[in-house]
């Protein structure tokens, strides 16, 4: 008996350490750098860094994905605000932990040979979105309004998720579609171009980009490892932000079909938006639940659950990956 003890503690000392690591799975919505931080904590080895493995999926559509989420199918997701917050309000377990930027990066697409040249043109148009309720198709409905227009003026279809907008883009099925940073994979590539006054910064809107969230139930059962992850995470953004080869590198492996000349574009775009503390900012998130007419009641504080972040600023954490 004592030899076979012996022998189990061996082995379990000797097991590598992805063997003994708890697995989570995560799933994001669209194919670009910041949600591509993901992969960053994976591949570069952070998770495993802090006790964890990550399965990563793609899973077109901000509301199907906050529905895995709710549904305990998924242990953490980044997805389109407005999914969350209106799951939210309408009872469902779910918190937003974080957000990269509290700038939003959608934006409105068209094909190279479109006339369209600004909003009012948009007038009788059909536009393709991700799914109702997602992000683009939040954003879009009120950049129509800004300019003017009704919503009624244009026809608005869903295309199921960001692989759809791209793809009836690129083959000419619409001209016009409303994606966010992964639109740019469509520009570098000459199969669309963007409607110049038509993204979420040049109009002016805040909101929050590629917010992380998770259920409470699964703070509750586990705050230790949402913690873990949330360290990974902020970390993952550190290894973005300074380690310019590693996480080009990271990315090839999963945004086939650019160039390093356009990738390195977009990975120094994304950086430089990138918060080191990624706390969900005040005014973007009342900018997004004002684009989705949210009773004035709410408090922001409904919506997200910052103490993770707060801790590991407390810590030092910040400091010390930053000296």
């Amino acid at each position: 008996m004592k030899l076979f003890s012996l022998s189990s503690l061996l082995l379990f000392l000797l097991a590598p350490a992805s063997l003994l690591a708890e697995k989570v799975t995560v799933a994001h919505v669209a194919i670009n750098p910041s949600q591509g931080l993901l992969w960053v904590a994976r591949d570069s080895g952070l998770l495993v860094k802090y006790g964890l493995t990550a399965d990563v999926v793609l899973v077109p559509g901000s509301p199907r994905t906050v529905q895995a989420l709710i549904a305990g199918d998924l242990d953490y997701a980044i997805a389109g605000t407005p999914a969350f917050l209106r799951a939210r309000m309408q009872g469902a377990d779910v918190v937003i932990l974080s957000s990269p930027s509290n700038y939003s990066s959608q934006r409105v697409l068209l094909k190279p040979d479109s006339t369209v040249n600004s909003l009012k043109d948009l007038k009788g148009k059909i536009v393709g979105v991700t799914q109702f309720g997602s992000a683009g198709d939040s954003f879009f409905r009120v950049a129509v309004r800004k300019a003017g227009l009704k919503e009624t003026d244009v026809t608005i279809l869903q295309m199921g998720g960001t692989p759809g907008v791209s793809q009836a883009l690129e083959a000419g099925r619409i001209e016009v579609g409303v994606l966010g940073e992964s639109g740019m994979l469509l520009v570098f590539q000459g199969k669309a171009r963007q409607l110049k006054g038509a993204s979420s910064r040049e109009l002016g809107f805040l909101g929050l980009d590629a917010p992380l969230a998770t259920t409470e139930r699964k703070i509750r059962r586990d705050r230790g490892s949402v913690l873990r992850f949330m360290q990974a995470y902020v970390e993952a953004i550190h290894y973005f932000k300074t380690n310019k080869a590693g996480t080009i590198r990271i990315l090839q492996k999963y945004m086939r079909g650019l160039n390093d000349g356009h990738l390195a574009t977009w990975y120094e775009e994304s950086k430089d938006s990138q918060q080191a503390a990624p706390y969900p900012g005040e005014e973007a998130l009342r900018s997004e639940l004002e684009q989705i007419n949210a009773p004035k009641s709410y408090a922001s504080t409904f919506f997200v659950d910052t103490t993770f972040l707060d801790e590991i600023k407390k810590s030092g954490f910040l400091d010390r990956l930053y000296k």
